[in-house]
């Protein structure tokens, strides 16, 4: 209720009054300065909105509109009206993209596309998940067409569960495709210990808004919740290409 006023005061522009605006730098860092004691920390970034006199307080995929002077603030989705776009969701698209790009993708398990890769699908997954293994049915279609899946470990039950070793056994395996797939048909593999990236797996999955798997983020940093089919998978992956050329 207490949201919907919010957003409902910032629609009718009753935030904007008397709120003047802010072009140097200077003034977003002491808005920054403003905001660390009531976050435990200074913002990411601070970008200015479509909205004169409102500001986007930007902590990893959390996002805090603010006026000027600090004094009002709320947190919510920022749409668009004429075009529809939530810009929110394209700010944390942009942070995701950034924070998945600075992952070492030589620690996920790779399922490499057949022929010419197109597209590069990054899945955050659980052993116990069946959705997750209903996914990796659709692998093998995504890789002949062009797509492939690298997979990251996302153990729902946190770090030093049962499903977090079973992870831990994956990335420890030899042959880590062969222990994927085997895994995903519900053998339960044998115990191993070794350095392995599980824990910053699930890390940078609560980062970048991860809430259950499987969670498919693409190369523009868009976040994909729950199973789709390989069809509908090439389809979205292909229209997000011909956006971005236009």
């Amino acid at each position: 209720m207490y949201k919907k006023l919010l957003l409902g005061l910032f629609a009718s522009g009753m935030f904007l009054t008397g709120i003047a605006s802010a072009d140097d730098d200077a003034n977003m860092k002491a808005l920054g300065e403003k905001l660390r004691p009531l976050f435990g920390g200074l913002p990411e970034s601070i970008n200015k909105t479509p909205v004169e006199g409102i500001y986007e307080a930007v902590f990893g995929m959390e996002l805090i509109y603010v006026s000027k002077d600090g004094r009002y603030f709320f947190s919510g989705d920022m749409i668009d009206g004429s075009t529809r776009t939530n810009l929110s969701e394209t700010s944390r698209t942009g942070a995701r993209k950034t924070e998945m790009a600075a992952m070492d993708a030589s620690n996920t398990v790779s399922f490499k596309a057949k022929g010419e890769e197109k597209h590069v699908l990054s899945v955050f997954t659980d052993v116990t998940c069946p959705f997750c293994s209903k996914l990796h049915n659709e692998v093998a279609a995504l890789n002949e067409q062009g797509v492939t899946v690298q997979y990251l470990a996302y153990p729902r039950a946190g770090v030093g569960s049962g499903s977090y070793q079973q992870m831990v056994n994956i990335w420890c395996a030899e042959d880590q495709q062969d222990a994927m797939t085997r895994s995903k048909s519900g053998e339960r593999l044998e115990d191993k210990a070794c350095d392995n990236p599980v824990a910053s797996h699930f890390a940078l999955g609560q980062k970048v808004g991860v809430s259950g798997t499987p969670a498919l983020v693409t190369e523009d940093g868009t976040l994909i919740p729950g199973f789709r089919p390989a069809e509908q998978l090439v389809q979205m992956l292909s229209s997000a290409d011909g956006h971005a050329a236009k």
